[in-house]
C-alpha cells in the first residue's frame, strides 16, 4: 500500500508540476547555478534507486559549468533524466551523466542502456502521456517525467533533445551559462 501511496503522489506532484508549466504561473528564481552540484546531489539521490535495479550510476569528471537558472527546478530536470534513464535500463546496465561547455552555453547528458528509441518515436517522448509500446507496464510512471523536462528546460530558455547511441539513448539539456 505505501508503494502505491507514493507512487499516486509522485503523479500527483507531476500533474501540479505540468500545469503550472503549461498554465504559464511558473516562476522561476534565476542565479547563478553550478550545474556540477546540482548533477552531484541528483546523482547522490538516484544511486540507492539503481543498485536496487542493479544499474551502475556513473558521473563523468566534467568541467561542469555555471548556468542560469533556478536550483529547484535544474534538480527535477536531472532527477528526472536519471529516473527515466534507470528504469528503462536492463540490470546490470549502465547509466551515464556527462556535461560541459560549448559555444551555445552549459549542458548536461544522460545516456542510458535501454536499446533505443525506435525512430518514429524519438520527436514524441517529450509529449504529454507518451510512453511508447514497451513502456506501457504497470509501475512505469504516466509519461509526465520528459513533459515535464521539457517544459522547465524552455522555461529556462535552454533546449533538450535525445537521439540514439549505441546501446541506448542520450539526453541532451543545453542551458545558458551564468553572465
Amino acid at each position: 500500500m505505501r508503494v502505491e501511496t507514493d507512487r499516486m503522489a509522485g503523479l500527483v506532484d507531476d500533474l501540479f508540476e505540468l500545469s503550472r508549466i503549461n498554465a504559464g504561473t511558473l516562476r522561476l528564481t534565476l542565479a547563478a547555478v553550478s550545474l556540477g552540484d546540482v548533477v552531484s546531489d541528483a546523482v547522490a539521490s538516484a544511486t540507492p534507486v539503481a543498485a536496487a535495479n542493479n544499474v551502475r550510476l556513473v558521473s563523468g569528471q566534467s568541467d561542469w559549468p555555471t548556468v542560469r537558472g533556478s536550483e529547484p527546478e535544474l534538480s527535477r530536470i536531472v532527477a528526472n533524466l536519471l529516473r527515466n534513464a534507470i528504469q528503462r535500463t536492463p540490470s546490470d546496465g549502465t547509466v551515464v551523466v556527462t556535461g560541459g561547455r560549448d559555444d551555445t552555453g552549459g549542458w548536461v547528458a544522460v545516456r542510458d542502456g535501454c536499446g533505443g528509441i525506435p525512430e518514429p518515436d524519438l520527436p514524441r517522448v517529450f509529449d504529454v502521456a507518451f510512453r511508447g509500446e514497451p513502456a506501457r507496464t504497470p509501475g512505469s510512471g504516466g509519461g509526465l517525467g520528459l513533459a515535464i523536462v521539457r517544459g522547465l528546460v524552455e522555461a529556462h530558455m535552454g533546449r533538450v533533445a535525445v537521439g540514439n547511441v549505441d546501446g541506448g539513448c542520450r539526453f541532451v539539456v543545453h542551458l545558458p551559462t551564468a553572465g
